[in-house]
């Protein structure tokens, strides 16, 4: 059927509470008209990673033609820690809260067995006839074929890029943020109690917000 609704989702980090808030009694997703499609960064920092990552794997499986999972910088520093074990990639992860994933998954055994094929199936970036959707960015000067696939993760140069639209996440903003050529969707869920999407079809915005979080308190911090 049509796609009606192409919903982009921001950066979860664990915040699976928000993410099923705002899949579920928010947007209402119902994949006879929608499409979904996660931005990356679905671990690290918050507090329910193993739920996150398996809430979104049972939704790819379930409609695997309407939701699409991109893979965030979290991810690959994640994948890097687990299948290498080098100190220098544990210790970069758990500077950028890989601790509590680990945590959640137990071990190391655990994390590498659960997590790293559910990393393995993660795009790097999911193009359109309307955008690109891409974790980080595409850097200013690049272009999709031309930029290196890390970079389409760290990339944070969304201000200056000219290139054909794109729906990014990465940088937290406090709310959903439009520039010449890229929307800007990370809402800072694990920091500001905001989780965010946006639907590219119909140039609306979707939010989900933390008990204590209430609009009016998020908008004035």
């Amino acid at each position: 059927m049509k796609i009606k609704r192409r919903i982009a989702i921001g950066d979860i980090h664990g915040c699976y509470a928000l993410m099923v808030e705002l899949i579920e009694n928010v947007i209402k997703f119902d994949a006879s008209g929608d499409e979904l499609v996660f931005i990356g960064d679905y671990i690290d920092r918050g507090p329910d990673n193993v739920k996150v990552v398996g809430y979104a794997d049972y939704l790819k499986k379930n409609n695997p033609e309407r939701v699409v999972l991109l893979i965030g910088n979290h991810e690959l520093l994640a994948l890097n820690a687990l299948k290498t074990r080098m100190s220098n990639e544990i210790q970069l992860w758990f500077i950028n809260g890989g601790n509590t994933t680990l945590i959640n998954y137990g071990s190391f055994d655990n994390a590498l067995r659960q997590l790293i094929p559910f990393i393995g199936n993660l795009q790097y970036y999911y193009e359109t006839t309307e955008c690109i959707f891409v974790h980080g960015g595409i850097p200013a000067g690049e272009t999709l074929e031309s930029a290196p696939l890390k970079s389409l993760l760290w990339d944070r140069s969304y201000d200056r890029y000219t290139g054909k639209l794109i729906v990014v996440g990465h940088t937290p903003h406090k709310k959903v943020t439009k520039y010449k050529n890229a929307v800007v969707i990370d809402t800072g869920a694990v920091y500001y109690g905001k989780l965010s999407a946006y639907d590219v079809l119909n140039d609306k915005v979707y939010e989900a917000y933390s008990p204590g979080f209430g609009k009016s308190v998020f908008e004035g911090r």
